[in-house]
């Protein structure tokens, strides 16, 4: 073979070499684990950057948007030490607030976090959230596209479940403007207080006292006499 034909076939050997390390690069933006093991840590890149590595448990830890993963997880397993916000539940997350991305109008996904949890992000502007004791509860409906994505992203909690993971401790009830569901795990929550749960299949205790409702529905006053208390406890399945 001649030098002029072996340097053509080095220079198309290159390119092709050079096409496949470009194909195996992942892109994303903002904060996210390195690898998806908590013992790697976290990248703290806030541009969009690539990576080698292709995201672990990319379906349920990250949102998507143009080919760029975002990681929404709460980050704690993955030894960071950011300041931290404390929510219990599931509650709406707007990308284009978490990293600077292009669009006309918000990109809601949600988190679907059971029970107390972190994130190193406030609750976002537009979006309804009550606090009780610093911690955040959402307080707005959920969409059709959240229950319809709930199955599938319900799993987040299989993935944490396996995982060394610090948690706000919670020893109240949630607010009654909290609709979510109310779930144990691995802390001592009071579930005292009930709403409407969305549809994930696992176990759901609430507990509602009869004149809560009454009071809640129809404006009774509690100075102008005394309800007696009769607590109904359901314990089943979504």
């Amino acid at each position: 073979m001649s030098h002029r034909n072996l340097a053509a076939l080095a220079t198309a050997l290159l390119l092709v070499a050079a096409s496949a390390a470009e194909a195996k690069q992942w892109r994303y933006a903002g904060m996210h684990p390195r690898t998806g093991q908590p013992r790697d840590g976290l990248c703290h890149l806030e541009a969009p950057h690539v990576h080698s590595a292709a995201p672990l448990y990319a379906d349920t830890l990250y949102r998507t948007r143009d080919n760029v993963y975002v990681f929404i997880g709460d980050p704690t397993p993955f030894g960071y030490e950011g300041p931290r916000h404390s929510y219990y539940g599931h509650h709406p997350v707007v990308l284009n607030v978490l990293v600077d991305i292009d669009v006309d109008v918000d990109v809601v996904e949600y988190c679907y976090h059971d029970g107390p949890h972190y994130h190193s992000y406030a609750p976002p502007p537009g979006q309804e959230f009550v606090d009780k004791e610093d911690v955040h509860f959402y307080a707005g409906e959920y969409p059709e596209e959240y229950r319809r994505e709930n199955p599938k992203l319900v799993r987040v909690n299989t993935v944490y479940g396996g995982w060394n993971v610090p948690r706000p401790v919670v020893t109240f009830a949630p607010p009654p403007q909290y609709h979510g569901p109310i779930i144990q795990v691995n802390v001592d929550v009071d579930v005292r207080v009930g709403g409407r749960p969305p549809p994930p299949s696992r176990e759901v205790i609430i507990i509602r006292d009869d004149d809560d409702d009454d009071d809640h529905h129809h404006g009774h006053d509690h100075d102008h006499g005394k309800h007696k208390k009769h607590k109904h406890k359901h314990k089943g399945w979504d």
